[in-house]
């Protein structure tokens, strides 16, 4: 109890020092944070009876790196169009 407790002050300390300095990575672990937290008590009642483990919850954390490639995959392909630098007209372009 003692380690774990040391554990989280830790985790804590590290979390806070992050919103000092990297305010996007501490809100996004915020996120998966809670996101975690949601998730493990819907898989709960699989883990504990042991018998009656459905068929999806041993590829869900493959599917789910899968997933949110795919996702951001699809944010970059949409949103990088407009990050990439424009290019410049030739001077052979130019026919007066």
């Amino acid at each position: 109890m003692f380690w774990w407790l040391i554990g989280i002050i830790v985790c804590l300390l590290l979390w806070g020092s992050l919103f000092r300095s990297n305010f996007s990575l501490a809100f996004g672990i915020t996120f998966g944070v809670l996101f975690a937290i949601v998730l493990s008590y819907l898989v709960r009642p699989y883990v504990i009876d042991m018998n009656s483990i459905p068929v999806w919850l041993p590829p869900l954390p493959l599917a789910t790196i899968a997933i949110a490639l795919f996702i951001y995959g699809a944010v970059v392909w949409f949103r990088g169009e407009d990050n990439l630098p424009k290019p410049k007209a030739d001077a052979s372009d130019n026919h007066h």
